[in-house]
């Protein structure tokens, strides 16, 4: 199942705009290795959902994970072929903004090579530049 926030205070937000620049969330807190953007990007639920099974299927429950982000931006969409006006469309999926330098994963795990190994499948996923950090 998809993520999405159990409650929000409104049900649709206004447009939005491409991230710039970050000034939180570019260091670990939890762990030893982590994940890190190097571009800015909209990252939607589904996308974050992948990247949760492909990290669970490397490493085979060998280490511990966090996930700095979440999807809590809605988008709607209008169904096809409908006539303007008649108001906003309805909600049709959720995404989060990633700046460049967040950190997206942190994974706590003994060995350094599968850390490496299970962050970089992560990485082929993603439809921007992310690089492998120690601490």
């Amino acid at each position: 199942m998809l993520l999405k926030p159990k409650k929000t205070k409104y049900k649709k937000h206004h447009l939005y705009k491409k991230p710039k620049l970050n000034k939180v969330k570019t260091h670990l807190v939890y762990s030893n290795y982590a994940l890190v953007s190097r571009e800015s990007a909209l990252l939607n639920a589904a996308q974050l959902h992948s990247m949760i099974m492909t990290v669970k299927r490397v490493l085979k429950r060998k280490g511990k994970l966090w996930f700095r982000v979440f999807p809590h931006i809605p988008v709607t969409k209008k169904p096809l072929e409908v006539r303007m006006g008649k108001g906003k469309g309805a909600v049709d999926h959720w995404i989060t903004k990633i700046y460049n330098g967040s950190v997206l994963i942190e994974l706590e795990c003994d060995s350094s090579l599968l850390a490496r190994s299970s962050l970089m499948s992560v990485s082929k996923k993603l439809p921007f530049k992310t690089s492998f950090i120690t601490q």
